[in-house]
C-alpha cells in the first residue's frame, strides 16, 4: 500500500530560548550580588563568545549572579528541559553554577557546579528536568569565592531547550 514511500520518524519538537547579551542586556537581565561581589555587561568590548556583547561575574568575598527570566507557558512539550551557558574564567579556573528556578515560591529546580579549568569559555549544562507545570522559570549562572582573590568570569550564548 506504502510500497516505495521513505520511512519517517516521529520526533518531538524543540523549543528553544536563546540569549547571548546583545538585546539590551540591562533590560533583560537581573544582577544580583552579596559580598564584593559585581555583575554587570560588557558591551562591544571584545571579550564575548560569539557576538559584540557578553555578561560577568566578579568576586573574591561573596557571590554574583546573572539570571534572566524565560516564559515558557506556551512552550507545547516541556518533559525534558535543560539550560546551557557558557562561561569564561578569566586569570585561571573557577567553580560556576548554573540552575533553574521556579519564581512561584523561588526554587532551585536544578543546579550543576562544574569546575571549569583554564580561561577560554567553556559551556556549562544541567541535566534534563520536567517543566510541564511551570509557566516561567529563570535561568540563572553563579559564580561564589570566599579567599579574598577577586576574579573575573564572562558568560555568553545562554540557550534553554526543552522538548
Amino acid at each position: 500500500m506504502f510500497a516505495g514511500l521513505p520511512a519517517v520518524t516521529a520526533q518531538a519538537s524543540t523549543t528553544r530560548f536563546v540569549d547571548g547579551f546583545e538585546v539590551d542586556p540591562s533590560v533583560r537581565w537581573e544582577p544580583l550580588t552579596s559580598g564584593d561581589g559585581r555583575a554587570d555587561f560588557d558591551i562591544a568590548q571584545g571579550f564575548a563568545r560569539s557576538g559584540a556583547n557578553d555578561g560577568w561575574l566578579y568576586t573574591g568575598q561573596g557571590w554574583a549572579a546573572e539570571r534572566i527570566a524565560v516564559p515558557i507557558g506556551t512552550w507545547p512539550d516541556r518533559s525534558n528541559c535543560r539550560a546551557e551557558i557558557y562561561a569564561q574564567p578569566v586569570g585561571g579556573g573557577a567553580q560556576v553554577a548554573l540552575e533553574i528556578w521556579d519564581p512561584n515560591g523561588w526554587h532551585k529546580l536544578t543546579s550543576t557546579a562544574p569546575f571549569l579549568p583554564g580561561s577560554g569559555y567553556q559551556p556549562i549544562r544541567t541535566s534534563g528536568i520536567n517543566l510541564t507545570r511551570i509557566d516561567k522559570v529563570y535561568v540563572q549562572a553563579i559564580f561564589g569565592k570566599d579567599n579574598g582573590v577577586k576574579q573575573f568570569v564572562r558568560l555568553d550564548d545562554m540557550t534553554l531547550q526543552c522538548s
